[in-house]
């Protein structure tokens, strides 16, 4: 019997069985995968939130001493605006862009360094539940060896980790409190190139498009464009004639660079679906993408899952230790993650549309030159340092209109 099974070991799964193993729970995690194992799909950005967590943990050191630099500047060219600045209120001060074969094993080790136990090559088949009953409370899981045999481990409490498509969430019959299909999101092609320092987190926002970059392992730079969802799609072998024709269009130094540097990958592109996802029922949690999926355009994946992890595992705590009763401590975990992750998943929605912003918010922007504590609490809405509630309330916006002093 274990406190708690993980299904997935990639960041949500493995900063959760982390935290809960430090916490002197007894936690296994369970993945199909072999690893170290990379993920093709993801631009791996960290925000400062995000960043800020991991030096708490004791990681971050270990992330650059892999080779991961960070990003301590943000700047969004709008086309007649430029802004430049950084998140406020922040630990470490900085962004960075592990690739994901580092960043997950980075987590996995210390969980493990921390007591929890992996089995890989663990297909998840199922949920257990008392006494066999379809709307029993959640109490393991069963699953098939790669040779074919099947296992369970019983558990106290079963987190999905498991990604967007979680079979987890299926097995659980977690609803979907919110669903965006593909073609109402962003649709997004990026490569990796050498000979291209960037020394910020860069993004290039035009109506319809949006071109960003930065640094990533082995000093190379991650590149790409983003159009909405519902752009007519071209074949792979097209996708780079079409970044560079949008970039000489709408970025055209950075497509000046770019054609300079050395393109070290494939390009991908995709377009996913977005959602968020009931958080928990008794005796089960959903964490990182397998709860909410955020549309890529902000980049705010990976940084949530983190977030999501430690609220989770310290509820879990209070309940495994018996400070309270566990299905009560799981009961929080819905309310207290859509605090942060619904208004996020809205703004990224919002973004993905790549719509021209209207009138009044063209307003706020044009205001925004030359107060700089107000662009630093607007890139701290993507840093996830200031919520959108907070920048966006009326009386801030009234503020920078009028050039008055930031509200406190």
């Amino acid at each position: 019997m274990f406190d708690a099974v993980v299904v997935g070991a990639r960041c949500a799964g493995a900063a959760t069985a982390l935290l809960l193993a430090r916490q002197g729970h007894r936690v296994l995690i369970v993945d199909q995968a072999h690893f170290p194992s990379d993920v093709r799909l993801s631009t791996h950005l960290i925000w400062h939130a995000g960043v800020d967590l991991l030096d708490r943990w004791g990681l971050l050191q270990t992330l650059q001493d892999s080779g991961c630099p960070l990003l301590t500047d943000f700047a969004l060219d709008m086309g007649g605006l430029v802004l430049q600045g950084q998140p406020p209120a922040t630990r470490v001060g900085a962004a960075m862009a592990p690739r994901r074969v580092v960043l997950d094993q980075v987590l996995l080790d210390a969980a493990l360094a921390a007591g929890a136990e992996l089995r890989e090559g663990v297909t998840f088949e199922d949920v257990l539940r008392d006494n066999d009953q379809r709307d029993g409370r959640v109490c393991g899981i069963r699953g098939r060896l790669q040779d074919g045999h099947p296992v369970q481990f019983e558990a106290r409490v079963v987190v999905g980790a498991d990604g967007t498509h979680s079979p987890m969430a299926r097995a659980v019959a977690a609803r979907e409190l919110v669903r965006h299909d593909k073609e109402e999101g962003s649709y997004n092609a990026y490569a990796y190139f050498s000979g291209l320092p960037v020394d910020a987190v860069a993004f290039h926002s035009r109506p319809q498009r949006m071109a960003y970059a930065w640094s990533t392992h082995h000093g190379q730079t991650l590149v790409g464009m983003i159009l909405p969802g519902r752009a007519p799609r071209v074949p792979l072998a097209e996708v780079e004639a079409m970044v560079m024709r949008e970039l000489e269009a709408h970025a055209p130094s950075l497509a000046e660079r770019v054609r300079s540097a050395q393109r070290e990958s494939d390009w991908t592109a995709a377009s996913v679906g977005s959602h968020c996802r009931e958080a928990a029922g008794a005796g089960w949690a959903l964490v990182g993408d397998a709860g909410v999926t955020v549309d890529p355009i902000t980049a705010a994946g990976i940084t949530l899952a983190l977030r999501d992890a430690e609220l989770l595992s310290g509820l879990l705590h209070e309940g495994l230790s018996g400070q309270r009763a566990l299905d009560a401590a799981l009961a929080d975990f819905g309310p207290q993650r859509d605090v942060v992750s619904r208004p996020l998943h809205q703004f990224a929605q919002d973004m993905a549309q790549l719509q021209v912003p209207p009138p009044e918010m063209v307003e706020v922007f044009m205001a925004l030159a030359g107060q700089q504590a107000q662009i630093d609490r607007y890139f701290g809405v993507f840093g996830q340092t200031v919520t959108p509630a907070e920048f966006f309330d009326p009386a801030n916006l009234q503020a920078i209109l009028s050039g008055a002093a930031t509200p406190t």
